[in-house]
């Protein structure tokens, strides 16, 4: 690293636009590539890069790493950064008090053990939630008291330095039709959560409902869809992950919400109420295969959002709309090669769905959202469909 002085050094930035900032942020992070200590730059009022330990340009293989991550244009060159001083980041944060409580208590942060950190958790609320694997391995035996002895005060440490006042570590989801998740509740009492999201109240039990932190672009850019007076189906509405938004944000009169779940519709009704929303939702419990075809007719607008795939509803969105057509969200999981065939397909089957229901339409994709990488070569989209007379 050459500096040029105690506050400056030379470093990679990368540029994207400041819709998808958060988005960009995220994929640095999960390269390990983003420079805590480095200050966030504008380049014009709707661009932000962020600086990257790097002191040179990247590689074509480094190039492809980041476009996994982060499927939308980006810039990069070498700028002269400015530093911000020791780094508070939950890692350094992790690190730090983990290193202090094994003092405290007769022993030492191995090199071993601060490799095998936990590097991605997910924050609702006050709960801070690990993956399955975090602290689960032989080298966490070697800790005095440690996370697997009787002593479980380092739990406390983990959940502080990570932003949150609960911990809870995730388990194998059940292979049941509810994809019920199983939460080992490691420090506090209770694992309901809620929490304000975008001028968004939501709520749930974490130990029962599945809850994708990943996806918040997504939500947000949902929010931010006006659909003043519109009547709107949400085909697998969890706990509100888009009907609390599109009731709250986007104006919605009234959203159908589908959901299997109980756990779910509980938290779903509890936020609804919070937000002052309850009045303009309704909630059919069950399949969609029988809730969809009660709501035949009746909605300007169809929410899919389901992974990997909600084909097996699409002519049941179909049918949800007025005659007079709206639009359709369909979620999906597509192979990056094949994206642009997949969007042909997907019309070409919409329009053989509208034809066996008596409906000529005009069918067109009005955008296509790359969400995140859900796998390597595998993306999660979102594709907006218009649905017209022709």
């Amino acid at each position: 690293m050459s500096t040029t002085d105690g506050h400056t050094r030379q470093g990679l930035v990368v540029w994207a636009s400041k819709k998808h900032g958060a988005l960009l942020h995220r994929a640095l992070k999960d390269l390990f590539w983003l420079d805590s200590q480095g200050l966030s730059a504008e380049r014009s009022r709707d661009e932000i890069g962020f600086p990257c330990y790097q002191e040179r340009d990247l590689e074509d293989d480094e190039k492809h790493a980041l476009s996994d991550l982060f499927p939308h244009p980006f810039q990069h060159a070498v700028h002269v950064i400015q530093l911000q001083g020791p780094s508070l980041n939950p890692h350094s944060l992790l690190e730090r008090r983990l290193s202090e409580w094994m003092v405290e208590h007769g022993g030492i942060l191995t090199s071993k053990q601060r490799s095998a950190l936990p590097t991605k958790w997910e924050r609702l609320g006050d709960l801070v939630v690990l993956n399955q694997d975090a602290f689960r391995g032989n080298e966490w035996l070697e800790a005095p008291n440690g996370p697997l002895g009787s002593n479980n005060s380092i739990w406390k440490e983990v959940a502080n330095a990570l932003g949150g006042e609960r911990l809870a570590r995730q388990a194998h989801i059940m292979d049941n039709a509810l994809r019920t998740p199983q939460l080992e509740l490691l420090h506090g009492t209770q694992s309901w959560v809620d929490f304000l999201d975008h001028g968004v109240h939501f709520g749930f039990d974490a130990s029962s409902v599945m809850f994708s932190s990943g996806n918040v672009t997504e939500r947000h850019r949902i929010g931010g869809i006006p659909m003043k007076g519109e009547t709107v189906v949400d085909a697998y509405a969890g706990a509100g992950y888009y009907t609390l938004p599109m009731l709250v944000r986007s104006g919605a009169a009234h959203v159908h919400a589908c959901e299997m779940n109980p756990a779910s519709i509980e938290g779903l009704r509890w936020a609804a109420e919070k937000n002052g929303v309850l009045s303009n939702l309704t909630v059919h419990e069950g399949d969609n295969q029988d809730a969809l075809p009660k709501l035949a007719g009746i909605a300007d607008r169809c929410h899919l959002g389901l992974l990997p795939s909600s084909k097996a509803v699409w002519s049941h969105a179909l049918a949800c709309l007025k005659p007079s057509g709206g639009m359709i969200h369909i979620h999906m999981n597509v192979e990056k090669t094949k994206l642009k065939s997949w969007q042909s397909e997907t019309i070409l089957q919409l329009e053989g769905y509208a034809k066996a229901l008596g409906r000529s339409w005009l069918i067109e994709i009005e955008h296509l959202e790359r969400v995140k990488s859900y796998s390597p070569g595998v993306i999660h989209i979102v594709l907006d469909v218009r649905c017209s007379p022709r």
